[in-house]
């Protein structure tokens, strides 16, 4: 009984993970986080340090894999 209420759980975890997406977009919003003034220099960090597999170009934006996200470094502002 108890582990039917755990794996109901488990199972709502699961759906929302699946749901989430596994790329993002880089955003002035994002990058001023990080503490760049401009996607441009966001970009160029992350050109020149991940793996190309995981940041790539769709269209006229850039994504960046959630994988490494904790990758990105921030700048203090």
């Amino acid at each position: 009984m108890i582990f039917d209420v755990i794996n109901e759980k488990l199972d709502e975890i699961l759906k929302i993970h699946q749901s989430l997406p596994s790329w993002i977009p880089l955003s002035k919003n994002f990058a001023e986080e990080c503490g760049y003034t401009t996607i441009d220099g966001l970009r160029k960090w992350c050109f020149n340090n991940l793996p190309p597999e995981k940041f790539e170009k769709r269209g006229k934006n850039w994504f960046i894999h959630l994988s490494v996200l904790h990758q990105i470094k921030r700048k203090s502002v």
